[in-house]
């Protein structure tokens, strides 16, 4: 009999390294896209240029990270449009692999130009307007509710050609509902990061262990998947590898999964996203909210 491959192992590492290579190129060739959409570089991005390229530098050792790294150490004269050259010349080469594009590739890529534009925590009209034409031209994409959603909202938003403060803030929510918050509020970059999620039990004295299903996903702080389950278990839960009708509860950590389908959300949480939305009974809980349950 096959040994169980373990969540998060180099074995499984070693299954899944080419989409987990194609998935971060993606993501961080669109969040490039996405600071380049306003057709400029502006002062708050550069912190949040310099986190994610710091987080690909250090996970992957992406060369082009540690090169735009040193780049915007450089006091050059005209210093924002230097590194909005630099940057659209790493877009450039990096776009040659992606001439032909799969699903995952499409929807890396976008989450990456969505955290992309809103890493300033500001929205342009150009940048609206590039988030929608490229819904329009990948519209695979509409099949996540969310992604509908906030095409919706954004092309109301620039129907009149403005862009209020309200309306960007009305976008910026649901950016947040693909790739969480942005670095500039949390500091921290995005990729690995979960997504806020509808549907999330905030109070954990209303989390019920007892007969209860439930599915884990991510890479969770407080310790391996095989002791979380167990821990479930000893309060009298029952835990599965996949979401079902008979799923009451999917605990997602607060750290992505190195193996997840996608930069922002892995299987499960698409599976349970679409379950709820088709009126399942489904609550996601977040890791904070999981431990108190605990009681730790």
């Amino acid at each position: 009999m096959m040994a169980e491959l373990k969540y998060g192992g180099s074995a499984l590492g070693r299954i899944h390294a080419k989409s987990n290579g194609r998935k971060v190129e993606a993501y961080w060739l669109g969040f490039l896209e996405g600071v380049l959409a306003s057709e400029s570089i502006e002062s708050l991005e550069v912190a949040s240029i310099r986190a994610e390229a710091e987080q690909f530098l250090q996970l992957f050792g992406d060369t082009d990270a540690a090169d735009l790294i040193q780049d915007l150490d450089t006091a050059y004269g005209d210093y924002h449009r230097e590194i909005f050259e630099i940057i659209s010349g790493i877009v450039d080469y990096r776009l040659r692999p992606f001439s032909e594009s799969s699903s995952n590739d499409c929807c890396n890529r976008f989450f990456g130009f969505c955290a992309g534009i809103a890493c300033d925590n500001r929205l342009k009209i150009k940048e609206v307007e590039k988030l929608i034409d490229r819904i329009d031209r990948n519209p695979q994409l509409l099949e996540d509710a969310r992604i509908a959603a906030l095409k919706g909202v954004a092309v109301k938003a620039i129907s009149d050609g403005h862009l209020s403060m309200e309306e960007e803030e009305d976008i910026a929510e649901w950016i947040v509902r693909l790739v969480g918050d942005s670095c500039t509020d949390t500091g921290l970059p995005t990729y690995g990061n979960t997504p806020s999620i509808d549907g999330v039990l905030r109070d954990a004295s209303m989390l019920v262990f007892e007969n209860s299903g439930f599915v884990v996903t991510g890479a969770f702080s407080l310790g391996p998947r095989k002791i979380i389950e167990g821990w479930i278990v000893e309060r009298g839960g029952l835990v599965s590898k996949s979401i079902s009708r008979s799923t009451d509860y999917l605990i997602v950590a607060a750290i992505a999964s190195r193996d997840w389908l996608h930069s922002h959300q892995g299987t499960k949480i698409i599976e349970a996203r679409k379950l709820r939305e088709s009126g399942g009974r489904i609550h996601f809980v977040e890791e904070l909210t999981f431990r108190k349950a605990l009681g730790f």
